[in-house]
């Protein structure tokens, strides 16, 4: 995985504690827990710089992200998330993070963003926010939005039923919990590796009720794991399982 490496000078930061709420049976940090936490840094950058959702009066949604992980994340070390806007192409937002350890890095991550009308929900360009306008020129350079994800040996792994608390703000499944159940397709229980890289493309909204069909498949040692529900993909996923290293682990 190519994940920008260099930061800009106007980069977030925010230290984490990784508590037992994102802990897995194994005693190391479900794959959703980096893109809780580099969620809610971008959520609370976007404030600090004035492009947050009440103050352009529209909704920022997640549409891809990519992470990478050297190794498992434990109960109680402190996480710090570095992020940053990596440019705009387009109608797409960018926006790279960092994560490090006492200092060490152990991960970093790459995401697209649009930005949605509250009422309609069409995405709206970043030239007709007033707010962003000081962003237009910035450019991806190295960073690169991730792709469409392709697998043709998908079989049906199980059926989410979309609940309560699957639900966000806005009304449909969080892409956190996205994550969890895309995860929950990977058998991580029965597994003895740790996701050293996932990328998510969030392609549809489910909602309350939606019968969410969880595919699975495998191809050159890339897991794959897609949900449809209604004959739409509301979500991609691709992992790669890593061994965890000694020492790594409950």
């Amino acid at each position: 995985m190519q994940l920008q490496t260099m930061k800009p000078i106007d980069t977030f930061e925010k230290t984490y504690e990784i508590h037992f709420g994102f802990i897995d049976n194994r005693g190391i940090a479900r794959p959703s827990c980096l893109f809780d936490l580099a969620q809610d840094a971008a959520t609370l950058h976007a404030y600090q710089i004035g492009i947050g959702r009440e103050a352009i009066g529209a909704l920022w949604v997640l549409s891809r992200m990519k992470t990478e992980l050297a190794r498992p994340l434990l109960p109680y070390e402190r996480l710090t998330v570095q992020t940053w806007c990596a440019g705009i192409k387009g109608a797409a937002w960018l926006r790279s993070f960092h994560f490090l350890v006492e200092g060490e890095p152990v991960g970093a991550a790459i995401s697209s963003w649009a930005v949605l009308d509250q009422q309609t929900h069409r995405i709206i360009r970043p030239s007709s926010i007033a707010q962003a306008r000081q962003y237009l020129s910035l450019t991806p350079g190295t960073a690169v939005i991730p792709g469409r994800l392709v697998c043709t040996s998908l079989c049906e792994h199980h059926v989410h039923p979309v609940c309560y608390s699957d639900l966000d703000v806005n009304n449909h499944v969080n892409n956190v919990k996205i994550v969890d159940i895309l995860s929950d397709g990977l058998d991580l229980n029965l597994s003895d590796c740790f996701v050293s890289a996932l990328q998510v493309n969030y392609t549809a909204e489910s909602q309350f009720g939606d019968q969410l069909r969880v595919m699975t498949g495998e191809e050159a040692g890339v897991r794959y794991v897609f949900g449809e529900a209604g004959g739409r993909t509301r979500f991609e996923g691709a992992a790669m399982l890593s061994p965890i290293p000694d020492g790594k682990r409950r």
